[in-house]
């Protein structure tokens, strides 16, 4: 008997091979939460699959089946399965738990069987199973098989079937960008899906205070645009036709504003609350990930900002009013705090970057106008 297919959260649809006997004219399906422990059961005809729903998700069932005459005589069980059933989004990592290593008593390897997902991986010991689905596998279902092997009775081994249903996508993702006070800047909007997109609709906390004048401009294939200013709230509605949808990647609009003169530095998150989309089968995205966007204000008083990753080091991000700069270092905040020139620059943008001396842990840094 093998389990075939998961959905919502979740259902096993469990198939298996017909009896011989003439006499059998249905069968009885059992499961439970441990091994031979069968804890409900399900009659059904002489059919060879039935849905099971109601399962919870991530969690380990193990079925069997006996065939049965209409006097009621039953056979033996069939052979095990175990099954689990999990729902996800692209680029969720998982980290998947499976049988558990004493359902034998004996010592157990798991193994990856063949047919797993690219960059499956699973550890031998505990036989949790690790896996990232990327966006190349939306709307997919994967099966993992583990082949759980017990090394001293190969007779109690077992295989699993992990049944991992992805959902689609629809990604709004909205640029930054850094701007003087009084001065005029944009946000670029993009779209990203796994299907088609026609009509979305999208919500920005807005702070309409700082940043005034918001105006939306946007691109083929958008055929129109509007923008609704609830002064902290941005209502974004861009529309496509059904012959020409959004697909892939595209940068489909752009949010011009202004930067209230006067105002003091400051750094505005600008978050979607809500958003929809629509692909061009009239239907709608279950899965909507929304990535904020962010306004750097510069006023008369710089910030700095340090980052760090394996790949660039350490960075600062400078954002001050064009002019003369000298950047200083101090390695304590405690007082007599001593601060070091590190060097003068000229700023010539409001946002540039300087690299860091990555053999200083703990540093800290400010910038001084010349």
């Amino acid at each position: 008997m093998l389990p075939q297919i998961a959905a919502a959260s979740v259902s096993a649809n469990l198939t298996w091979i017909a009896s011989p006997d003439a006499t059998v004219t249905g069968y009885t399906v059992y499961y439970g939460g441990a091994s031979h422990q069968y804890t409900n059961s399900v009659v059904v005809g002489n059919v060879t699959s039935i849905v099971i729903p109601g399962l919870q998700e991530n969690t380990t069932y193990f079925f069997a089946a006996k065939s049965h005459d209409d006097a009621g005589n039953q056979s033996d069980y069939s052979n095990e399965a175990a099954f689990a059933g999990l729902n996800t989004t692209p680029d969720s990592g998982l980290r998947l738990k499976t049988l558990p290593p004493n359902f034998t008593g004996n010592p157990l390897v798991y193994s990856l069987g063949a047919g797993a997902p690219a960059g499956a991986t699973i550890n031998p010991t505990n036989g949790t199973v690790y896996w990232t689905p990327g966006r190349d596998n939306a709307v997919t279902t994967n099966y993992i098989n583990v082949v759980v092997t017990d090394t001293v009775n190969p007779a109690l081994s077992i295989s699993e079937t992990l049944l991992i249903v992805v959902s689609d996508y629809l990604e709004f993702r909205l640029g930054a960008s850094a701007v003087q006070t009084g001065q005029a800047s944009s946000l670029p909007l993009s779209v990203a899906s796994s299907s088609s997109v026609t009509n979305v609709v999208i919500t920005l906390a807005w702070p309409g205070n700082n940043l005034i004048n918001p105006k939306l401009a946007f691109s083929a294939p958008v055929v129109s645009g509007t923008l609704q200013n609830l002064n902290n709230q941005l209502v974004i509605q861009l529309q496509t036709t059904a012959e020409l949808p959004l697909t892939g990647t595209n940068q489909v609009a752009q949010l011009n504003f202004q930067a209230t003169d006067g105002q003091p530095s400051a750094i505005f998150s600008i978050p979607a609350t809500t958003a929809t989309g629509t692909a061009a089968d009239g239907s709608s995205y279950n899965n909507v990930e929304l990535r904020a966007g962010e306004v750097v204000v510069v006023g008369n008083v710089p910030l700095l900002r340090p980052q760090a990753d394996p790949v660039n080091g350490r960075t600062l991000s400078l954002y001050a009013i064009p002019g003369n700069y000298q950047l200083q270092y101090a390695t304590s905040l405690t007082a007599p705090v001593t601060w070091t020139p590190v060097m003068n620059y000229q700023q010539t943008n409001v946002s540039q970057s300087v690299s860091l001396d990555s053999a200083n842990p703990v540093i800290f840094y400010r910038l001084q106008q010349l």
